[in-house]
């Protein structure tokens, strides 16, 4: 294009394009149109507006296809991030480890997660449509009914509760449910669900009621303990913070007495001795961190001493220091008085309450000192128990061997050891006594006897003491050498005492049986006399003549054992009264076995109820096998019994006597003897 020229016929534009060369390409001409300017104005500006209008359409066509392709790429980003937050949400959801499950205001279960139906132990598709009252605790239903009617009036959108579900074994597992009201609009149609989240806290629950369960019986223990239970400070008061109820039935304190010092401190009722050592040793155990056990008294409300066990030990803050004592105390009286009764029984003699020779044992260990010494000892031996426990049981020789033992705990001084060491022997340990002192004790005791036999009756069992003097000069001398001495001392004693003792003791006996039987001294005077008459007549030498009045004497000594019922009663006696009676010439015999210097006398004693024909008792001996002097005695003892008034019958007259002997001869009588007796008492007239 040229720039417009003007000439006559006016101005012009001219359009020029090369021509060129085909070979060669040079421009070998020009060719050119002329254009008036105004034409060539009115054609650019239509080609321009044309150009305009395409490009403008163009380019609004591009724009809008840049906000096609921008909106589809928003439109791509808001899918991929819809696809992406779907894709969170579905795996949040499923992976979720708190159970969740939307429900609708039918109470059915729309959706729920896999923590959910492992909540409930049932599978996913089986949680499906169910009905929230299928799977409530029935007694928790009405209470979760209330709470979702109360949720859709609630201001606030969330709510909890604690609650049971009911698993597909039928057991219930408790939950922590939250609830938060939905509303889903679809279509302008507005729906309204529950978002429930559940929580499992069965661990929990199961924890709290082991808890619960822990604190009822550590409750029921303390209160059931037999002692107080008790947390106080580590103060001059022990203050106590904690005490159980035991408290009152150990201290007669009511609990909230002692609580904080209210009434009064711990530290008040112990006894006041046990004070400082019981600090003491709490220290020790606190700087130790060891057990703390520890007895003690301590005063109850009542003024009662009691014995308690204290066990307990340190409670220790993060920096080490105490911050309380916890243990318990318990009554231990009565075990302590088991304990003093063991040790009493240990060492003491039971019978007598005297020490025993355990304990006599081991003291002269202590004693063997310097300052003790001398020491004397003296050996008592109760003369005649054996006669007596023969004679009247053993019942009576403890009560004398108790009587003696009061007398020689009268003559006891203080310092002085008094010991049972065997069945009728006393020892004493004398400390600081020489054989001048020992004797004056002695002849206290001697004294003391005697009293003591004045004052009883002739029927009563009367003290008889053999006694012996030891003395342990100084630490060369033996204890075995001052026993000795004490034991040579006794047996001279006893040697010198034992006929007249023996008398003492049988006299006695023979009172005894007077007055509890029919038997006088004038019925065995009686058989004695016949009895020396027959030995006369069989020409036995005196010798036997003095045996056979000591057998008529004491034949029937054994009766002393027998009961008053038995031996008076008027009645026939029954077979076992009868029985009982048939001992007595056992009991005899053993009485006088007791005394050596009578033994020849205990064989005829024994036998003076046998028979001739063998029926007697109590060895059922017969003929000669009897002994004579026994035989001799058994004619006449039924001969004054038959002649003599009884309380079941009259005397029968001397002749009808005889006769029954002369009937009973060969059969309970020797045949001899009996002649030879019925011709004396028939001579006599």
């Amino acid at each position: 294009m040229t720039l417009p020229a003007t000439d006559r016929w006016g101005t012009w534009v001219s359009a020029l394009a090369p021509v060129r060369d085909p070979n060669t390409e040079e421009i070998i001409a020009l060719f050119g149109i002329d254009y008036p300017v105004e034409y060539w104005q009115a054609e650019i500006n239509k080609h321009v507006l044309h150009s305009i209008v395409v490009v403008a359409c163009i380019l609004a066509l591009l724009a809008l296809l840049y906000r096609m392709k921008l909106s589809n790429y928003r439109l791509a980003v808001v899918s991929q991030e819809l696809e992406k937050n779907e894709i969170l949400f579905r795996t949040g959801f499923r992976q979720a480890p708190i159970g969740i499950a939307l429900v609708d205001c039918s109470y059915v279960i729309a959706m729920s997660n896999a923590e959910f139906a492992r909540i409930l132990g049932r599978a996913k598709d089986d949680i499906a449509s169910l009905n929230w009252r299928d799977i409530t605790h029935p007694e928790d239903l009405d209470k979760v009914l209330e709470f979702f009617k109360q949720s859709q009036k609630r201001r606030t959108s969330e709510a909890s509760l604690e609650k049971r579900f009911v698993k597909s074994d039928g057991t219930a597992v408790w939950v922590n449910m939250t609830v938060r009201k939905l509303q889903l609009v679809n279509e302008d149609v507005t729906n309204e669900y529950y978002l429930c989240m559940v929580q499992d806290i069965q661990a929990r629950k199961e924890g709290e009621e082991a808890l619960r369960e822990s604190e009822r019986s550590k409750r029921v223990l303390l209160e059931n303990l037999p002692g107080m239970a008790y947390r106080c400070k580590f103060d001059e008061h022990w203050t106590m913070e904690f005490v159980s109820r035991g408290c009152y039935d150990l201290t007669g304190y009511k609990d909230e007495s002692l609580l904080h010092n209210k009434e009064l401190s711990f530290n008040d009722l112990i006894v006041p001795e046990y004070r400082d050592v019981l600090r003491e040793e709490w220290e020790r155990v606190v700087e130790q961190r060891s057990l703390f056990r520890y007895e003690y008294e301590i005063v109850t409300a009542g003024g009662e001493r009691k014995w308690v066990l204290e066990t307990g030990q340190g409670v220790f803050g993060d920096d080490g220091e105490v911050a309380a004592l916890e243990g318990i105390i318990i009554d231990i009286t009565e075990t302590k008085e088991k304990q003093r009764q063991i040790e009493y029984i240990s060492d003491h003699d039971l019978m007598t309450g005297v020490h025993n020779r355990r304990y006599y044992e081991e003291v002269k260990a202590h004693l063997d000192r310097e300052e003790k010494l001398p020491i004397a000892i003296i050996i008592a031996d109760i003369n005649g128990v054996r006669l007596i426990n023969d004679a009247y049981g053993t019942e009576a020789g403890d009560r004398l061997i108790i009587e003696t033992a009061r007398i020689l705990q009268r003559c006891s001084r203080e310092g002085d050891i008094l010991a049972r060491t065997g069945g009728d022997e006393f020892r004493m340990i004398l400390p600081n006594t020489n054989r001048h002192q020992a004797n004056q004790i002695l002849k206290t005791i001697q004294a003391e006897c005697i009293k003591f036999n004045s004052k009883i009756r002739e029927t009563e069992r009367r003290i008889s003491l053999s006694v012996g003097i030891g003395i342990k000069a100084g630490k060369e001398s033996s204890w075995e050498s001052a026993e000795k001495e004490a034991d040579e001392s006794l047996r001279r004693h006893k040697l010198f005492e034992r006929k007249s003792m023996h008398n003492t003791v049988l006299s006695s006996i023979m009172a005894t049986m007077y007055a509890k039987s029919q038997e006088t001294e004038e019925h065995s005077q009686r058989i004695s006399e016949k009895c020396i008459k027959v030995a006369e007549l069989l020409r036995l030498p005196q010798s036997k003549q003095d045996e056979l009045h000591l057998c008529a004497m004491l034949h029937d000594i054994g009766k002393v054992g027998i009961d008053d019922r038995i031996l008076n009663k008027p009645e026939k006696l029954s077979e076992e009264e009868w029985e009982i009676m048939k001992t007595h010439p056992e009991i005899g015999y053993r009485i006088v076995m007791s005394a050596p210097e009578l033994a020849s006398a205990a064989t005829v004693i024994l036998a003076h109820h046998e028979r001739w024909d063998g029926k007697g008792y109590p060895l059922g001996l017969s003929g000669d096998e009897i002994p004579l002097l026994a035989r001799i005695l058994a004619i006449v003892d039924a001969y004054d019994a038959m002649t003599q008034e009884r309380v079941y019958r009259k005397a029968l007259p001397k002749e009808l006597a005889l006769k029954e002997i002369e009937k009973n001869a060969g059969i309970q009588f020797d045949p001899t003897i009996a002649r030879i007796f019925v011709e004396l008492m028939r001579n006599e007239g």
